[in-house]
């Protein structure tokens, strides 16, 4: 029998009721400082605890940047773990994502000829991960990468790819092939009631729907990639975008075209009848993906759906709140910053 977990449902929602409110945005906006935003935050937000410790007349802002999305992962293992969810493949998907982005930013480094600062890896996921998170900053070749891969399901996702004459990898390449596997594993996962895992379905090909129109189109605006080129790099799934739907979009042959062409999609119209900037094409769909995942929160009883969903809504707060620390340390207009917050 398939149980509820209706109490880890109760615990997402009484978090929930402590988010940042539009009127903490605000006061954080117009500080001088970021420690004056980093006191702020203390003083009169849940991230009290996060910052309990902390002297915030010195802490810096990459520092505070990094205490915030640490904090994400921390709600992430207090929720999964407060009925033992965790147990179930599903509820580790955050574990997963890690993981991939950990490998990707290690591709980046790679192809920069670079390594990574240790003090930029999350150990504190550390004991979680099925690789060794240390170990992977220090690889500055992809064929040992391969290798250190090798015990992992990654290895045969990327066994494929092969660096060009400089030494260079194809990262554009990776990152759809390891989000398709992301995808896939998640897919598999969903052992839940029927009604649940038709809901979630519904709610994922949304998310991969938007991410490849924001993908698509700054591969369009900034790059004047191709139809068949930009093909190559979207994830290979579909919600209410179909293939056919998609492949129309993608032969714009620029930005104001692609626009137009996507205004005319449900996607667009929602943006429309919402009052976003349909011009303002990712911030918008961003603001698509919040709307859907605060409407899900807030309507289903379902464990998967809410844990889901509010991590989502979680990771788009810390990011309005980095948007706010970013904006005041490189003195950008208030109104400029208040235009990137998404709530």
């Amino acid at each position: 029998m398939l149980r509820n977990y209706n109490a880890t449902v109760a615990k997402i929602m009484a978090i929930y009721g402590k988010r940042i409110k539009p009127q903490d945005y605000t006061e954080m906006m117009n500080k001088q400082n970021v420690s004056e935003v980093a006191e702020y935050l203390k003083r009169n937000t849940h991230y009290s605890g996060l910052l309990s410790s902390i002297d915030t007349n010195t802490i810096h802002r990459g520092m505070l940047e990094n205490l915030l999305r640490r904090s994400v992962f921390e709600t992430y293992m207090k929720i999964t773990g407060f009925e033992h969810i965790s147990k179930q493949e599903f509820y580790n998907y955050k574990i997963l994502q890690t993981e991939i982005d950990e490998i990707l930013r290690c591709i980046r480094f790679i192809n920069a000829k670079s390594q990574k600062l240790i003090t930029d890896v999350p150990i504190y996921i550390n004991h979680l991960t099925s690789f060794d998170l240390i170990e992977l900053a220090k690889i500055t070749d992809f064929n040992e990468l391969l290798a250190f891969l090798k015990k992992t399901p990654y290895y045969d996702v990327l066994k494929t790819i092969r660096p060009n004459g400089e030494g260079l990898v194809d990262v554009t390449k990776c990152e759809t092939l390891l989000r398709s596997y992301y995808i896939e594993r998640l897919k598999s996962s969903l052992h839940f009631k029927k009604r649940d895992v038709q809901q979630f379905t519904n709610l994922l090909e949304t998310d991969i729907d938007l991410i490849n129109i924001i993908n698509a189109y700054r591969l369009t605006a900034f790059f004047n990639e191709p139809e068949t080129e930009i093909e190559k790099d979207m994830l290979p799934f579909y919600g209410r975008l179909s293939a056919a739907k998609q492949k129309e979009i993608y032969s714009a042959p620029n930005s104001e075209e692609f626009i137009k062409k996507f205004s005319r999609t449900y996607y667009g119209k929602q943006m429309t009848e919402n009052g976003y900037d349909i011009n303002s094409l990712e911030q918008s769909a961003q603001r698509l993906r919040h709307k859907y995942a605060k409407l899900m929160l807030k309507r289903s009883a379902s464990a998967p759906l809410s844990v889901y969903s509010f991590i989502f809504l979680l990771e788009i707060e810390v990011q309005n709140l980095i948007s706010i620390i970013e904006g005041i340390r490189y003195g950008i207009e208030v109104s400029k910053i208040a235009s990137l917050i998404i709530m």
